[in-house]
């Protein structure tokens, strides 16, 4: 894992959360690619080398637990992946953590991301 700039991957099929996200981490520390579906995340993945992947749970074709499966057998479990969805229960959950994934919530908060995203790829860079 590199240090910042970190280079982070965006898979969400709704424009405005890749508009926000790409604006949300610009600057300095993050270099963001955003992509709106699974296959163009995982064809992003196998031609650029990123720090981390935000998945959007529901996307439609490949969902961000099909993509996290995917990173999980190609990059291991050490690179950091973060779930974004509207869900909580406790399928999802259960889901996340067996795919050793954190997770956000929707409606995400735009001015807590960076901070999170710093948390976790420093802890992961020890």
């Amino acid at each position: 894992m590199s240090s910042a700039p970190w280079r982070v991957l965006v898979a969400d099929d709704d424009p405005t959360v890749g508009l926000l996200a790409q604006a949300t981490l610009a600057g300095s520390e993050f270099i963001a690619t955003v992509v709106d579906n699974g296959s163009d995340a995982l064809t992003a993945l196998q031609g650029s080398s990123f720090d981390m992947a935000l998945l959007d749970v529901e996307m439609p074709g490949l969902d961000g637990f099909a993509v996290g499966e995917a990173i999980r057998r190609h990059l291991g479990d050490s690179f950091p992946v973060v779930l974004i969805s509207g869900r909580r229960d406790p399928e999802f959950i259960a889901r996340a953590r067996q795919l050793a994934a954190g997770y956000i919530s929707k409606p995400i908060d735009w001015g807590a991301l960076s901070g999170l995203l710093r948390s976790l790829l420093r802890r992961d860079n020890r």
